[in-house]
């Protein structure tokens, strides 16, 4: 019979546990911190491929939507347009040095200037939006303007637009819109190496995060 003292002495550590491993969440934390950087990588490259795809997708487009000022007056657009569509149109610019003249809105944020100004045969049935550069208004004659299709209240610099507009005296119902001429498809292609290489880089994060093994969670 083993006469020994049975008892654990009071500063006696047996570890962890009976295997000598620690458990818990923080544990798992610390032994999978390259875990969460790449998932953090991931995540990154997840938000600029989304982006990416969208843009990639619209430089695909081929001939724009033609459309006529006659449709644009009763409020009606082709059957399946929708917003971020490549579309045309066909009018004459509604600026001029005439001070009684509607004249050209400005929306202008972070050293980013965005015009906009109407067509004389739509009235305050469409935008027109350039960016950057403003409107040549020595230009009045009849000129076809191509671009992708939103409204007063998608537009970028929202609060700061609708200011503009309302400075210059052209409409800002958010249902109003506004062709943005810098957003072409050929601008896009442009930048097609650019977007490959953000999706190529999300594909190497995502393969990464698969390929390298991961230590589970213990006592979880």
């Amino acid at each position: 019979m083993d006469t020994r003292n049975q008892r654990t002495p009071p500063d006696y550590d047996s570890g962890p546990d009976s295997h000598g491993k620690e458990r818990g969440l923080g544990t798992w934390v610390v032994r999978n911190r390259w875990l969460l950087v790449r998932l953090f990588i991931v995540m990154v490259f997840t938000f600029g491929a989304s982006t990416t795809a969208a843009n990639f997708s619209y430089g695909l487009e081929g001939e724009p939507v033609v459309l006529s000022t006659e449709q644009l007056n009763e409020g009606e657009l082709p059957p399946g347009l929708q917003r971020g569509d490549y579309v045309e149109v066909t009018g004459t610019p509604d600026f001029g040095p005439d001070p009684d003249r509607p004249r050209i809105g400005v929306s202008s944020r972070y050293e980013a200037s965005y015009f906009y100004f109407g067509l004389e045969e739509t009235g305050d049935n469409l935008l027109i939006q350039t960016a950057q550069t403003p409107p040549d208004v020595s230009k009045t004659d009849e000129q076809v303007f191509r671009g992708k299709l939103s409204t007063v209240g998608t537009v970028i610099f929202h609060d700061t637009t609708q200011r503009g507009l309302e400075v210059a005296g052209l409409p800002n119902d958010e249902s109003t819109p506004v062709i943005e001429t810098g957003d072409t498809p050929e601008y896009y292609r442009q930048i097609f190496p650019a977007y490959s290489s953000i999706i190529g880089l999300w594909l190497l994060s995502v393969g990464w995060l698969v390929w390298k093994k991961n230590k589970p969670i213990l006592g979880l």
